[in-house]
């Protein structure tokens, strides 16, 4: 539903060059996501160019497109024991029935507030870089190149992340065929 919502409300770039029927070659790290035939879609993620065989199996880099994009999504729930955090390491502020606004003369916990803000922020640190832009350009290409997808990314795949890479193959398809249309 997350990805039908951020299909229908956010808009899409696609950037696509070259015969489609030609082999396309393994671009350098260096190079940009476009140049490898990836279509561009919002926030700049982008979805390798994948073409379905007899012999080719599940999408295996758009479902990790999938898996990336919803983890670094699902990133923003380290907000909540920040919250929590924060609140018991410093002083807490109400206000009554008057308006009058009553401080508190200390925090609840101090230390154990800040071990909370402490390991949320290193926690984020750890998940924010192990689902980073940079890694799944890494993954895809080693993956193009014929090495096998990581076992730390690969034992999390699921087939959601390969229904969702098919959902939004057949999007892209959809739209890019009415935009051929409008073309001609």
């Amino acid at each position: 539903m997350l990805l039908a919502l951020l299909l229908l409300g956010s808009s899409v770039a696609f950037a696509q060059s070259g015969a489609a029927s030609a082999p396309t070659p393994s671009p350098a790290l260096g190079a940009a996501p476009a140049d490898s035939g990836a279509v561009l879609v919002f926030n700049n993620w982008y979805l390798p160019r994948y073409r379905a065989t007899a012999t080719s199996g599940a999408d295996t880099t758009g479902a990790l497109l999938s898996l990336f994009r919803k983890r670094r999504t699902a990133g923003y729930l380290f907000l909540i024991p920040y919250a929590v955090g924060a609140s018991l390491a410093l002083p807490i502020a109400t206000t009554d029935t008057y308006g009058q606004r009553h401080v508190a003369s200390e925090a609840i916990s101090p230390p154990l507030g800040i071990t909370i803000l402490a390991a949320t922020v290193a926690g984020f640190v750890a998940h924010a870089n192990k689902f980073n832009k940079n890694h799944l350009l890494a993954v895809d290409r080693a993956y193009y190149a014929g090495q096998p997808v990581p076992a730390k990314y690969r034992r999390l795949l699921k087939p959601r992340h390969f229904a969702d890479a098919a959902y939004l193959r057949e999007a892209l398809n959809q739209q890019m065929a009415r935009e051929k249309m409008t073309a001609q």
